[in-house]
């Protein structure tokens, strides 16, 4: 009797979560007056972020397809640390990483820095694409917090490329 009535619960939250489920995505861009050059000079140098980054305040390891890297978003006792697998290194024009939180399936995420040439140096986008069983209604505020911190992270990359000689 216990036993079914564990089965059941199990089949609900799981049935609630589909329902629920939804992949979503955060986005955020700018243009900076530098060459893409300059830019992935900033944002590949994964040594440097604590020296620059509001958001990504510290990177263990290259950026590397196919590397484990240690990421730290925040600072203090809110800070959170992921340890997600570089997926895709192109110089001036992407890197991404593909990361989870508890295990696959249940919130995962890629982030992606795409760089592109324009007439007036580089346009920055950064996007993330959430994926998994928690994804959805439970997370939109994770969502806009994370388009808001891209803001902030995009206007430090233009402040520093910019800051540096052409």
């Amino acid at each position: 009797m216990l036993l079914k009535g564990i089965v059941a619960s199990v089949v609900g939250v799981i049935g609630a979560l589909c329902i629920l489920h939804e992949d979503s995505r955060a986005r955020a861009d700018v243009l900076i007056d530098r060459p893409p050059a300059v830019v992935w000079k900033v944002v590949s140098n994964s040594a440097a972020y604590p020296d620059w980054n509001p958001f990504i305040t510290r990177v263990d390891g290259e950026f590397r397809e196919g590397a484990t890297i240690r990421i730290v978003l925040g600072t203090g006792p809110d800070s959170m640390v992921f340890k997600p697998t570089v997926v895709r290194v192109r110089p001036e024009q992407d890197l991404c990483w593909r990361g989870s939180v508890w295990i696959r399936g249940v919130f995962d995420g890629t982030h992606c820095i795409h760089l592109t040439a324009v007439a007036d140096g580089t346009h920055l986008e950064q996007t993330e694409s959430f994926s998994g069983l928690l994804v959805g209604w439970l997370t939109k505020d994770v969502i806009e917090e994370t388009r808001r911190n891209f803001q902030a992270m995009n206007a430090a990359v233009k402040q520093r490329a910019e800051s540096k000689t052409p």
